[in-house]
This record gives structure tokens, C-alpha cells and sequence, in this order.
């Protein structure tokens, strides 16, 4: 069932996994505007601009990666204009699904199943396409150069940065990461790719020319997810205590200078910070935190917490969306 309220232009949605729910609140007062129930349980949103849509992952029925229930195999079709969900896709037999991307035509969806891959689907059709194999199961992450040309997945445990070919419609190419990764990210330029490491506190730097690592920055603690601003800074989360742990420790993320490579500042937010967004302007900051179901929003200049948003349950993902 959908809540509706007074129509907001720019807005932040949340995807909340435990609450099995998505969220649209005001981006300046942080009130909510709409709440749209789904399936068990979503993770990862993305907007569609041109249908102004939501496609919502349903990754797992519970859990998460490391301890993950029953995969989902379902994609949430939301209209971001009445707060309606519009259509369940179900991808069956592919499960597991993550990660999102659209361009143009095209939704592409990481997944868990196949040997690990990402699935192609037809946004006016919800046809699906096929898939382009990533060569691990846990393909987790997903970006994309500027231009639709060339993909990257983060693989957790895999060893490996698996490149695709999106024209071609397959994988094309490793980058070497012997500890893993997790969250990564193309620059706007699409010439620098930043990818985090899953077991040491390191954010990789790749050239997208030839794949190849140029340099690494070093962080206070093992990084997660990974947001761009458009000012240049790269943002890195760090829940600070094992995911399994079950203690309700207080998460932080760095915030580093990609022209220096460096540090600049650590900022205290919530537990369990997951999803990473900014404003198109860069001035601030917001982090879901997944443990104890709020928003951080950060200052981006002075690098301090302004306020706490209320969410619900597991809020993983948060994106900036301006709606007509």
C-alpha cells in the first residue's frame, strides 16, 4: 500500500530492507512525502528520469550478503509521480538481484545467480534480454562509464574487478584485487574508476583507459559503500565493527580529495552506514544508516552533522531525484 502526501520536487528515497519499504522524503525539511510498501526486501533504487520511475531490487527474502535468507528475484516498479507501484518484474530464474543501472532503453541488474551476472532488461517491455556473465557469484556492485560503454562490478571475495562490455554484451576483461572488493564508482569524467577494498582500508584508483590501478588511498578503517560528489570528493563509509557483531556501535565516513588523494575529514553518523548520496550543488551529504533506521546529513563544507532524519528499518540505499 502506498502513502501519499503533497508533491515535493527534490526529493531523497530510501530503499529500507528490514522495514520492506520505500521512502520519499523532502530533501530540504526531511518531511516525509510518500511511503510505498514491497516485497521482502529491498535493497538497491534506482531512477528512471525520462519515465520518472523507481526500479527497486528485491535482493533477499532476509538477511543480507554474508548471511543471506532465500534470494529475491523481483524488481519494484514505482512511479516517483503518485507514489503507485506500478509493476512487480519478476526475473525468475535469474535471483539475487542488486545493483541497478538504466540507460536509455535498458535496465541493468546485478545478480547473484548464473555464476554471477549481470541481467539486461527492456524498461518498456520488462522483457528480459540475457545476461553478460561477471565470472563470480557475488557480483555486488555495479557502475558505469558516462557514455554506456563499459561496465565495472565489485565482486566481494572474488579476487577480481570483472569489466563488461555493454554494446557487446560481455565481459571483457579483470582487475586484479586480491582482497576483494566492495562499493565502486566511475568519476563523471569517466576517466578515473574508485573502487573499495573489501578487506583492507584502501580505495583503489583505476585508469578506465587500460583497467589498470595508477594508486591507492589509504583510510582510518575498512571501507563499504562509495559516493562521487560532484565537487570531487569521494565519500567512504565504515560501520567500524564486524557486520555480524550485533553491537550498536556508531558507523563514520571519510571524506577524501580526489585532485590530492588524501583525507580531508571524518564525520561521526549513525550505525550501520550504508547508502552514500549528495545534492547535484555538493553542499550536503546523506547517509542511510542501516542499524538504527535514520539519515546523517552532512554538511559538505564544514564536514559536521546538521540533522538526523527519521527513516524506517535497514534504510540501505538513498538517492537524490527531482520530479516535474
Amino acid at each position: 500500500m502506498a502513502q501519499f502526501s503533497a508533491q515535493s520536487r527534490k526529493l531523497l528515497v530510501t530503499a529500507n530492507q528490514s522495514a520492506h519499504s520505500v521512502l520519499a522524503l523532502d530533501a530540504q525539511t526531511f518531511t516525509l512525502v510518500a511511503r510505498v510498501d514491497t516485497l521482502p526486501e529491498p535493497h538497491m533504487v534506482v531512477f528512471d528520469p525520462k519515465r520518472k520511475l523507481l526500479y527497486v531490487a528485491i535482493t533477499y527474502r532476509s538477511g543480507y550478503y554474508d548471511e543471506p535468507g532465500p534470494r529475491g528475484s523481483e524488481i519494484a516498479v514505482i512511479d516517483a509521480v503518485t507514489w503507485q507501484q506500478r509493476s512487480v518484474v519478476d526475473i525468475a530464474p535469474y535471483a539475487g538481484p542488486h545493483d541497478l543501472f538504466v540507460r536509455e532503453d535498458k535496465l541493468y541488474v546485478t545478480c547473484e545467480s548464473h555464476g554471477g551476472c549481470v541481467v539486461v532488461i527492456d524498461v518498456d517491455s520488462y522483457r528480459v534480454d540475457g545476461h553478460i556473465p561477471t565470472e563470480t557469484p557475488g557480483p555486488h556492485w555495479l557502475s558505469v562509464l558516462p557514455d554506456g560503454s563499459k561496465a565495472y562490478t565489485g565482486n566481494k571475495e572474488a579476487e577480481f574487478v570483472s569489466v563488461l562490455d555493454l554494446r557487446a554484451g560481455e565481459m571483457i576483461g579483470k582487475i586484479p584485487t586480491p582482497n576483494g572488493s566492495e562499493d565502486l564508482e566511475v568519476a563523471s569524467d569517466g576517466r578515473l574508476l574508485y573502487v573499495n577494498d573489501r578487506a583492507k582500508p584502501l580505495l583503489h584508483i583505476i585508469s578506465t583507459w587500460n583497467d589498470t590501478e595508477i594508486d591507492a588511498v589509504e583510510l582510518p578503517h575498512n571501507p563499504h559503500r562509495l559516493h562521487l560528489t560532484a565537487s570531487g570528493l569521494a565519500v567512504v563509509s565504515h560501520y567500524l565493527v564486524p557486520w555480524n557483531s550485533g553491537e550498536a556501535v556508531a558507523g563514520a565516513v571519510s571524506v577524501v580529495d580526489t585532485e590530492t588523494r588524501r583525507v580531508i575529514a571524518q564525520v561521526g553518523v549513525g550505525v550501520g552506514p550504508l547508502g552514500i548520496e549528495s545534492d547535484p550543488e555538493a553542499t550536503r551529504i546523506y547517509v542511510d544508516n542501516a542499524a538504527d533506521g535514520t539519515m546523517s546529513v552532512i554538511d559538505a563544507g564544514a564536514f559536521e552533522v546538521i540533522e538526523v532524519a527519521p527513516l524506517e528499518g535497514g534504510a540501505h540505499e538513498v538517492i537524490y531525484l527531482e520530479v516535474d
